[in-house]
């Protein structure tokens, strides 16, 4: 052989490490790397190396828990819309007032085809926002849909409340979560807040509207399931955007997008895709201090 002597005992390790095939080889691979240091762990062979990346991903090819956002992802048009149906003070009519997208019909039907097989160990879910509490659960009934999921959050406000609740009852950990949402960002954004809690977060503007968003969202996950960088929001366009969390300690800069002087609150534009406009008080401006819009102004986000 052509190798060093030193990493004859690597891929020595290796071996060991694929034969053995108990929790005793695991200690043999820590005392490696905390002995020889970081730049020598790195110069094994790439047998090794791709032995401990396949058993990493094989453990996580699925979600343990998928959730479906309801308006305008599984099913159009939104709730709030329906106004005629709200003044005839009667319970929307699946399939008449508001219909499945004709790709969630086949992911819905994929799921309850594979249940007790290749989704055996998945749970599924529903985190909704809409204010139209009772036709959503009303809808998911007459969409025979209720029994698919095993954990259903219907209520207005915050979706990061909707998954802290789904964290409890399930027991499952936000980075084994795959979250299918069409708002992104700002203030009814979803994707963007709840990909910060460690989800991967599945942007479809226009809704679950071809299955492919489905089959890309899962082929991601077994990708991302290898690092879980919190913040990843899988786009419209099956490109990948990683949202960095604000430091409160850094300073921004951004101009002013609008201002409302009546309720003395405003709006600053900054940063890039994966930013929101950022919301601020007159009483968080130095002492005297006046804005117009169009100001270039810089901050911290706290």
């Amino acid at each position: 052989s052509h190798l060093p002597p030193d990493q004859h005992h690597y891929l020595l390790v290796g071996v060991i490490f694929i034969s053995m095939k108990s929790f005793f080889c695991m200690p043999l691979v820590v005392l490696l790397a905390s002995l020889r240091g970081g730049s020598a762990f790195m110069t094994p062979t790439k047998r090794f190396i791709s032995v401990g990346a396949k058993k990493s991903t094989s453990l996580h090819s699925l979600p343990s828990l998928i959730v479906f956002d309801l308006d305008n992802t599984l099913w159009t048009p939104e709730l709030y819309q329906l106004r005629k149906v709200a003044r005839s003070n009667r319970y929307p009519i699946a399939n008449e007032d508001v219909k499945l997208f004709p790709a969630a019909k086949q992911i819905i039907q994929q799921i309850k085809n594979e249940r007790e097989g290749r989704f055996a160990n998945t749970k599924f879910a529903v985190a909704s926002r809409t204010q139209s509490v009772d036709w959503a659960h009303n809808l998911l009934e007459q969409f025979e849909l209720k029994e698919l999921f095993d954990h259903v959050e219907i209520f207005s406000g915050d979706k990061k409340r909707h998954f802290s609740h789904l964290k409890s009852a399930s027991g499952i950990d936000y980075e084994e979560m795959l979250f299918f949402d069409d708002s992104r960002d700002g203030r009814y954004g979803n994707c963007e807040p709840v990909s910060q809690l460690g989800v991967l977060s599945v942007h479809c503007p226009n809704g679950l509207y071809e299955e492919k968003i489905w089959t890309n969202a899962l082929d991601h996950f077994k990708e991302w399931s290898a690092h879980k960088t919190p913040g990843t929001i899988i786009e419209w366009d099956n490109s990948i955007t990683t949202v960095k969390a604000p430091d409160p300690n850094e300073r921004q800069k951004g101009e002013v997008k609008y201002i409302n002087r009546q309720k003395r609150f405003g709006f600053i534009k900054y940063g890039g895709r994966g930013t929101n406009d950022m919301f601020f008080h007159f009483n968080a401006l130095p002492r005297g201090e006046n804005v117009e819009e169009g100001d270039e102004l810089s901050f911290t986000i706290s």
